[in-house]
């Protein structure tokens, strides 16, 4: 092992509502948030790592700790909800008569949209036994092993939040990995699958192999090129890939995965602030990666008010990245599901924010693809704000979509300074959005009907 990652092994604790009250003890400023925390993560899920609160948050702060971005990432409070779902939980709560609190807390999360752009309905193939599979776009499939259904911690803003209710309805899980390479095997327009849950590397490394070790044999299922694992565990535990007694042998499968298997291996890292890079543990483990496992790290993010709604820490994170040898991937928008009203932005001010940050870096950080939204039909990338035919408007086109004549082509929508999600979107007079009312996009023809009206309009 690296002299770097010599240390003594940290066993990882997690921080839960049942212990909050010891950390409080040694962080005083949390004691007068404690009855906010409590009655809020009755709704949101809570779970913080020691490492997180040690070395991300700043507790100096002059001011309302509530205001640090790593303390509104991790701990969730009363007006994440609307007034209407707060005044229904605190009555319930003044009950002290637990089915009634029970029921009010799965109407209220009923009302959070917990599978938002069609997860359940939409993604999930039509096979009993594939509970843990959602496959949206022809090339990649989504794989949630059982194991990995939960983090190191959990973000307030997280958009599969429903993951972590213990609510078996709502979760998506899969501990058999024969039938997910039995289905792979069925459909040979894959060549990526995505680990994601939760968070894979929440995963004992004994239980990862069983999904990832078969890809050692080239001859294994040979169309799948690239393996994929999102995860937060970069800067919520980098112990994982360090100290942990078991980090040795995740290099070497990785590694292995890599160079006797023939595959691309990327860590699809969660990267939503500069301070997450800059920590002596996170950068050991950013090095161990690449230079042990030869793994590719991609960073991506949702764009999230009072987190890094700042086109500063966009560039500073994005150099920073460059730097330490991490490629710059996505920027999105904040899913229309649990607390996106607290942390939404504007569409037009994400875009600002985006093509302010960008400007100010070199090309190495301009492969950093924004601001996405990730819904029902596809992923939608706002391109700017242009005036067409005298009238404001969005410049959208897909990054991805279920319909793949539609990927790369431009349409418009009309400017809304309040839209925040693709729902929030009008056409322009004369035009058509590219999706039916249920979200599905609609038939693609040769170009973009826009292109057509556009052209109609300057030859009338």
């Amino acid at each position: 092992m690296n002299e770097q990652v010599s240390e003594k092994s940290e066993r990882f604790r997690a921080i839960t509502i049942n212990n909050l009250d010891d950390w409080a003890d040694k962080y005083p400023a949390l004691k007068e948030k404690m009855p906010d925390i409590r009655m809020s993560a009755m709704i949101f899920p809570f779970k913080a790592s020691p490492y997180l609160v040690e070395e991300l948050i700043d507790w100096d702060m002059e001011g309302d700790i509530a205001t640090d971005p790593f303390y509104r990432l991790i701990f969730p409070t009363m007006t994440m909800l609307t007034p209407d779902h707060r005044k229904l939980l605190e009555d319930a709560v003044a009950t002290e008569d637990p089915f009634a609190i029970k029921a009010t807390v799965e109407e209220i999360r009923e009302d959070l949209n917990p599978h938002p752009a069609g997860q359940k309905a939409l993604n999930a193939p039509k096979k009993a036994e594939l509970t843990g599979v959602q496959h949206k776009y022809s090339e990649t499939v989504l794989f949630f092993a059982a194991a990995a259904q939960t983090c190191h911690a959990y973000c307030t803003y997280c958009f599969r939040w429903a993951q972590f209710i213990g609510d078996s309805d709502l979760r998506f899980a899969q501990k058999d990995a024969g039938s997910l390479f039995d289905y792979l095997a069925e459909h040979p327009e894959v060549s990526d699958i995505l680990f994601t849950g939760g968070d894979p590397m929440i995963m004992k490394t004994r239980n990862l192999k069983a999904y990832l070790e078969p890809f050692k044999d080239p001859a294994f299922l040979p169309h799948i090129k690239n393996l994929r694992i999102g995860t937060r565990a970069l800067t919520f535990w980098p112990q994982r890939f360090t100290t942990d007694d078991d980090a040795d042998e995740l290099m070497t499968l990785l590694r292995e995965v890599k160079e006797v298997g023939g595959r691309h291996m990327a860590i699809m890292s969660h990267l939503g602030h500069v301070r997450e890079l800059q920590t002596d543990k996170v950068r050991a483990a950013i090095s161990r990666l690449k230079q042990e496992a030869g793994v590719i790290i991609r960073s991506q993010s949702p764009v999230m008010r009072g987190i890094n709604d700042d086109a500063t820490v966009w560039a500073e994170k994005w150099r920073e990245e460059v730097r330490l040898g991490i490629v710059p991937y996505y920027m999105f928008m904040a899913r229309d599901t649990g607390a996106q009203a607290f942390f939404d932005v504007p569409l037009v001010r994400a875009q600002r924010i985006y093509a302010d940050a960008i400007r100010n870096t070199s090309g190495l950080c301009r492969t950093a693809r924004g601001p996405s939204m990730s819904c029902t039909p596809g992923k939608v990338e706002v391109v700017g704000v242009q005036t067409i035919q005298g009238t404001e408007a969005f410049v959208l086109r897909f990054l991805q979509c279920r319909d793949e004549a539609w990927i790369g082509k431009v349409f418009f929508a009309k400017y809304d300074p309040k839209a925040v999600w693709y729902d929030d979107l009008e056409p322009l007079d004369g035009m058509e959005l590219p999706w039916e009312y249920t979200g599905l996009p609609r038939p693609c023809i040769d170009e973009a009907c826009q292109i057509e009206f556009l052209m109609s309009q300057e030859n009338a």
